[in-house]
């Protein structure tokens, strides 16, 4: 089992020492990773389409914005050796695709070869039509995206042509360092997500969701493997959630139980850690039900002294 914490890309936490600190502590740790997600603009208005929540509201103000996570992510590459460095997600419609994949192609580079590309294809209406991206059109034109990404990283000549993008008579360097392509992460909870992460994606990685609703997906998802003709256990599993002690110490703010998030105490969260690992998901990615960071980084090392020996030991 390997796992990875989000860093403070919004709220007070959302500064550089404090990203910083938190970065390197968990690297210190022997963690695997760390993430971050996407939000370039948030609307005025109430939110009623947030899809992990029973009325669609989201929890953050829309002045508490997000730090845009190439940016984020290529500055705690500069401050860390080892640690990988994951998108949670980036919302595939929001950027030209070939200046994404120079992007990524770039941090992939400079941190060494530690990028996880995390990709989905974006929930809120508003900050599609505030950067012209189509929002019906969100499913196709990510999975394009993806060709396109993989044709440019692994291709000399690449070219592609396609409903919504074209090009031809181009080459596209440097390449990435990993090989054939930084790994790709799908997220999304939904059937066509699944098929989406058998079609392109080096693992599923749904968020907010139960460990149950993940195991009872992964029959789907090896049926379509199989359909598509690939191994099914070529797929890595991942989970994200927030994750909160109860028995630490920690202040109340986090006690709401919404989101599917992993609230409990350390025997809960150690139990829970060994149900994920019986259904096979491989890979759990924790955010935090705080915003300060003295909290978030007590619960990363609560986590590593009490529940990662207990789960592997």
């Amino acid at each position: 089992m390997r796992f990875g914490f989000g860093l403070p890309a919004a709220g007070a936490a959302a500064n550089g020492p404090d990203i910083i600190r938190l970065a390197q502590r968990v690297e210190a740790l022997g963690f695997e990773s760390v993430w971050c997600g996407d939000h370039l603009v948030m609307p005025t208005g109430k939110i009623t389409q947030y899809p992990y929540t029973a009325d669609g509201s989201f929890a953050r103000p829309p002045t508490e914005g997000f730090l845009e996570p190439f940016t984020l992510l290529a500055y705690v590459a500069g401050a860390t050796q080892t640690i990988k460095l994951g998108m949670t997600v980036i919302i595939l419609p929001y950027r030209n695709p070939i200046v994404q994949a120079k992007m990524l192609a770039c941090l992939d580079i400079l941190s060494g070869g530690r990028l996880i590309c995390g990709v989905g294809v974006g929930w809120l209406e508003k900050e599609f039509q505030v950067l012209q991206a189509s929002y019906k059109d969100r499913g196709p034109v990510s999975d394009e995206y993806l060709e396109i990404f993989k044709i440019l990283w692994t291709q000399e000549t690449p070219e592609f042509h396609g409903k919504f993008y074209d090009f031809d008579g181009i080459t596209f360097a440097p390449k990435p360092i990993q090989r054939p392509h930084p790994p790709i992460w799908v997220g999304g909870h939904s059937r066509r997500a699944i098929r989406r992460a058998v079609r392109y994606g080096d693992a599923w990685h749904p968020t907010r969701q139960t460990p149950a609703f993940v195991g009872e997906h992964l029959p789907y998802l090896r049926q379509e493997a199989e359909r598509q003709g690939r191994d099914p256990y070529t797929i890595a599993i991942s989970l994200k959630r927030s994750l909160h002690f109860t028995d630490i110490g920690l202040s109340g703010e986090a006690l709401s139980r919404s989101n599917n998030a992993l609230i409990g105490s350390t025997s809960e969260v150690i139990d829970d850690v060994r149900r994920c690992q019986d259904l096979g998901i491989e890979q759990l990615t924790f955010d935090f039900r705080t915003g300060r960071i003295d909290e978030m980084l007590a619960t990363i090392e609560h986590f590593a002294a009490a529940v990662v020996p207990a789960v592997q030991g």
